[in-house]
């Protein structure tokens, strides 16, 4: 099949199709275990999406390349117990981030998210709507912040980290079911906070 291979999905008594991107990651993975150089072109690969990721949690570019070291001192210390055959590794290094980001709200007591007034304008629009998208963006993340934890993190997953439904409850650690729950009851009351607001014909 092009893109990708059959690969049996275990407990489930199924198929699932395993493209080849994730596949040479896996590769990738495996040869990180055992070469420096191979550690560095996987680092390469995700820290750019992990950081980002992170920033838009927690909104401030200093605590978020601290969270972001602290994700991949966690992955360079527990790769050689990453198992492919569980979960894919872009659902383990997000689950990684998710966890470092909630342990960072408790050890700091502070609310969950926050403004992004230290993120470069060029990462949220291009130039011709720039600071339209980039007040649009503020507003979203000030409704996410009104929204239950388990449901910032499902849509953050989801929209933010790119992740698929199954990647999202294998980060977050519920069913697929139970995942797509949580976005739709995410998107809903997301809807019904921005009505009336900016991003009502949006969302």
């Amino acid at each position: 099949m092009p893109g990708g291979r059959i690969q049996p999905r275990k407990g489930a008594g199924r198929l699932r199709l395993v493209s080849t991107e994730t596949a040479a990651t896996g590769l990738l993975v495996r040869e990180a275990v055992k070469s420096a150089e191979a550690l560095e072109q996987l680092c390469d690969l995700y820290v750019p999406k992990i950081y980002n990721f992170i920033l838009k949690r927690v909104g401030n570019v200093q605590d978020a390349e601290d969270v972001t070291s602290i994700v991949f001192e966690k992955v360079v210390v527990n790769l050689g117990t990453f198992d492919e055959s569980k979960a894919s590794f872009t659902t383990w290094i997000y689950r990684i981030a998710t966890n470092c980001v909630t342990d960072f709200y408790r050890s700091k007591g502070r609310r969950r998210e926050g403004p992004l007034e230290e993120v470069p304008p060029g990462e949220l629009a291009s130039a011709g709507d720039e600071l339209d998208r980039a007040d649009l963006y503020m507003v979203l993340l000030d409704l996410l912040k009104q929204l239950q934890p388990k449901y910032q993190e499902a849509l953050t997953l989801r929209y933010f980290g790119g992740l698929r439904v199954q990647e999202v409850a294998e980060a977050l650690g519920i069913t697929e079911s139970a995942a797509s729950k949580r976005i739709l009851r995410g998107l809903d009351e997301l809807k019904g906070l921005s009505r009336g607001g900016p991003l009502d014909t949006l969302i």
